[in-house]
């Protein structure tokens, strides 16, 4: 049984909405043990905004010297190519469209897709639960992290922390609903 799961998260600058980091961690669904993680920034090759680097706590400098999106593409293909037979194929996001928009700014419609045709939001799913339980929907993901009792870890806006943390909402989530399932017959 494949018990590994990708968890995805981009930061992009804004207006153009260009990727100018990746963040990704294969956590264990079962354990919890993070197995491993890659981050890498991407130059977008456009000047940086202050906005996004105030929230994301990179430079224009640090992007610059960075790589590629194309090249920070084959790196993260690399990297999941060693976990194929043994990870889950859709990713987790917090939210919808990062897969979307990761192939599509890699120009990759017609090839075979890293991620398969979707992915599991985690955000829908915690609404989800939210909705079920008649409470209120709150937004981001560190402030419905506390709806469950979890702390956000490391710096919001960074696509590899906030992956980490989309993961453990995942697996928090998981033991929510295991709660409630009815006793067998």
């Amino acid at each position: 049984m494949k018990e590994l799961i990708v968890s995805l998260d981009l930061e992009l600058n804004q207006p153009s909405e260009r990727i100018v980091q990746i963040g990704a961690v294969v956590g264990n669904v079962r354990t919890g043990e993070i197995v491993s993680h890659f981050d890498a920034k991407v130059n977008p090759d456009e000047p940086f905004s202050p906005r996004i680097a105030e929230l994301t706590g990179l430079s224009a400098l640090e992007l610059e010297s960075a790589p590629s999106l194309a090249v920070a593409g084959e790196a993260l293909a690399a990297w999941l190519t060693s976990r194929d037979s043994v990870r889950i194929l859709n990713p987790l996001t917090w939210g919808g469209g990062d897969t979307v928009i990761l192939r599509e700014q890699l120009g990759l419609s017609e090839q075979r897709w890293m991620f398969g045709r979707r992915w599991i939001d985690v955000k829908t799913l915690y609404v989800a639960w939210r909705m079920a339980h008649a409470k209120e929907i709150t937004g981001g993901l560190a402030k419905a992290m506390t709806k469950l009792g979890l702390a956000f870890q490391g710096r919001k806006h960074n696509a590899l922390d906030d992956a980490l943390n989309t993961f453990r909402m995942y697996r928090a989530l998981l033991d929510e609903f295991r709660k409630n399932e009815p006793t067998p017959r």
